[in-house]
C-alpha cells in the first residue's frame, strides 16, 4: 500500500459509511448504528477542528466504558488528531502528569471524574479545549458541555488538514520500574497494520457480536476499533459483572469475548453457568497475563476449542504471538503464548544480545511493523529499548523449534494482577510513606483469582504497624489494582551478594519449583 493511504481517518470514514444500517455499539449509556456513530463523531470532529484541534494534536480521553468513549475515539481519528487514553483507575497525580507530558491540546472527560479533575485544575492551564460529558446536565469545572460544543456543527465531515502516515495516532502511557510513566508513541500507519493483525488473528468477522468488559484505554481499545473497521457489532460493559455477562451471552447471542484470565475464572466458577445457553460463543480471546494450565483445561472441557491466547505489550499492541484454537488442544503447547504473527519476528537473546538456539532461555525480543515509533520525549529510553531493530520486551522465555514462545519469568519487577500491569517500585514508594523504619519489598505471589496478588513485605520495622492504615493510604495514592492485596511483616528477606533485596529468591518461596515463574 502507498504510505499516503495508511491514515486512520480515511479507513474509518469508509467503514462507517459502508455499514451504516447495522448496529455498531451498545453500552450502558445507549446504542448507536454505524450511521449514527458517523454523524455524532463527525460533529465532534468538526467541532474539534473549529476549536483548533487537528492534525497531530494530542487529545486526552478520561472516560468510562461507554458510547461517549467510542464517539470521542472516532472523532479524534476523523479530526486527524492523536488519542491519549488514560485509565479510569489512575491516581490524580498520574493523570496530571500525563496530560502535561503529552502536551495535550484537548481533554474530553466525564463528570464522574470530577474528583480527579478538581484535584489537578492547576495543571490544566496549558490545555486549550476542555470538553465535559455527562449523564445529567452537570459540567466539569472549567469545561464546556459536549452538547454545547457540537450544537452548531455540521454532521457532514469536513476535510480538514490531511494527516501523514507518520503522524501520531496514539500515545499510550505505561509505567516503569523507575521514574515517571512513559508515553508510547504509535503512528497512523503502524496502528492500521496493527488493526489488520487484530482482524486476522483474533478472528473478528463481519457478523461478529463482540462483548468487551475490560477498560477501553487498555488492550480492549484495539479490538473495538478493529471490529468497527470490519463492521461488527460491539456490546461494551463498564466492568465485569458475571450475572450480567451470562445474561448478555444468552440473550444477545454474543459470539466473541475478550477477557483476562481472572474473568475466565469468574465465568467458569459461576453457579449459573450450566443453566445458560452459551452455544453462540465461538471465540474467547484472553491475554494480559497467562492462564493457569488447570483452569485452561477446565475451560476447554466446558466450551470446547474456542480459546485464543495473545501475547503483546503496550509497545507492540496485543499481537506479538497468538496461540491458536487448534494449538490449545495440544498439551505440549498449552503453556505457550503461541507463535509469532505475520507482522512480528521474535528472537531470544542472552545478556550480550546474542541470539540463542531453540530451547535456550533468554530475553524475548521482537521486530514488528507496528512496534512503537519511539517513547515520547524520551530518546534515551527509546535507544536502550532496542537491540538493533528488535525491541526488548523485558520478558524471559524460550522458543520451541515450531516457533512457539514459552514465557518463563520477567526481567524486570513488573507484576500482572487481574490482567493489569503493576510496577513494584511504585507500590514500594507509597507503602514506605507509612512507616518510620524498615524496608518495603513488593512482589507478586501466586493467586488463583488474580494471577498474581500484589504483596508488600515490610522488614525490620521498629514501630507498631497498622496494616489497615497502610492499605487505606495506598488507596489514596495508587490505582485500585495496584493496592497491595496482602501486607506481611517479616524479620528478614533474602539478599543478593551486594546486600540488595533478592526478589527472585523471595518469589521462589511462593512459586517453588514451577518452571514458569509467572501466573
Amino acid at each position: 500500500m502507498r504510505s499516503d493511504s495508511l491514515i486512520l481517518r480515511d479507513h474509518f470514514y469508509q467503514a462507517l459509511k459502508r455499514h451504516q444500517d447495522k448496529v455498531a455499539v451498545t453500552a450502558p449509556d445507549g446504542k448507536l448504528t454505524y450511521r449514527e456513530l458517523l454523524v455524532q463523531a463527525s460533529k465532534l470532529a468538526n467541532a474539534l477542528n473549529a476549536l483548533g484541534v487537528g492534525r497531530g494534536d494530542k487529545v486526552v480521553l478520561l472516560l468510562r466504558n461507554s458510547v461517549d468513549y467510542v464517539i470521542a475515539d472516532i472523532a479524534i481519528i476523523l479530526a486527524g488528531a492523536c488519542k491519549v487514553p488514560l485509565n479510569d483507575m489512575l491516581a490524580a497525580n498520574d493523570v496530571g502528569y500525563m496530560i502535561n507530558h503529552a502536551d495535550a491540546k484537548a481533554v474530553i472527560s466525564h463528570t464522574s471524574f470530577a474528583p480527579t479533575i478538581n484535584a489537578i485544575q492547576s495543571e490544566l492551564s496549558a490545555v486549550k479545549v476542555k470538553i465535559s460529558c455527562s449523564d445529567t446536565k452537570d459540567v466539569l469545572e472549567g469545561f464546556v458541555s459536549v452538547d454545547n460544543v457540537v450544537a452548531k456543527t455540521s454532521s457532514t465531515l469536513k476535510s480538514g488538514d490531511t494527516p501523514d502516515a507518520k503522524d501520531p495516532g496514539l500515545i499510550i502511557y505505561t509505567g516503569g520500574t523507575t521514574g515517571k510513566p512513559k508515553g508510547v508513541y504509535h503512528t497512523q500507519e503502524s496502528l492500521l497494520v496493527n488493526f489488520l493483525s487484530h482482524l486476522t488473528y483474533a478472528e473478528i468477522r463481519q457478523d461478529e457480536h463482540l462483548l468487551i468488559c475490560s477498560p477501553l484505554p487498555h488492550s480492549a481499545q484495539q479490538f473495538v476499533l478493529s471490529a468497527l473497521l470490519m463492521g461488527a457489532q460491539i456490546t461494551i460493559e463498564n466492568g465485569f459483572d458475571i450475572t450480567r455477562v451470562l445474561n448478555l451471552i444468552e440473550t444477545t447471542k454474543i459470539t466473541w469475548c475478550f477477557m483476562v484470565p481472572t474473568m475466565i475464572y469468574r465465568l467458569l466458577d459461576a453457579p449459573r453457568l450450566g443453566e445458560i445457553n452459551c452455544s453462540s460463543l465461538r471465540t474467547i480471546v484472553y491475554g494480559a497475563s497467562p492462564i493457569t494450565a488447570a483452569r485452561l483445561r477446565q475451560g476447554l472441557e466446558y466450551f470446547g476449542p474456542i480459546f485464543l491466547q495473545i501475547y503483546g505489550q503496550t509497545e507492540v499492541p496485543n499481537f506479538v504471538t497468538v496461540l491458536s484454537k487448534q494449538d490449545h488442544l495440544k498439551e505440549q503447547f498449552q503453556t505457550s503464548c503461541g507463535q509469532p504473527v505475520m507482522f512480528c519476528n521474535v528472537a531470544i537473546r542472552d545478556e550480550s544480545g546474542t541470539v540463542l538456539e531453540y530451547g535456550e532461555v533468554g530475553e524475548i525480543t521482537v521486530k514488528s511493523y507496528y512496534s512503537l515509533e519511539r517513547y515520547y520525549k524520551n530518546p534515551a529510553k527509546t535507544e536502550t529499548s532496542y537491540i538493533g531493530s528488535h525491541l526488548r520486551t523485558g520478558d524471559v522465555g524460550y522458543q520451541h523449534e515450531s516457533g512457539h514462545v514459552f514465557l518463563v519469568d520477567r526481567a524486570n519487577d513488573m507484576i500482572i494482577s487481574g490482567g493489569m500491569n503493576v510496577y513494584s517500585t511504585e507500590v514500594e514508594n507509597v507503602v514506605n510513606e507509612t512507616i518510620l523504619t524498615g524496608q518495603v519489598v513488593v512482589i507478586g505471589v501466586p493467586d488463583d483469582d488474580w494471577g498474581e496478588a500484589v504483596t508488600a513485605f515490610i522488614v525490620g520495622v521498629e514501630e507498631q504497624v497498622d496494616e489497615d492504615k497502610i492499605i487505606n493510604h495506598c488507596k489514596t495514592k495508587l490505582a485500585k489494582y495496584k493496592v497491595p492485596k496482602h501486607i506481611k511483616l517479616v524479620d528478614e528477606i533474602p539478599l543478593t551478594p551486594y546486600g540488595k533485596p533478592d526478589k527472585k529468591a523471595l518469589r521462589a518461596q511462593f512459586w517453588g519449583q514451577q518452571s514458569r515463574q509467572i501466573n
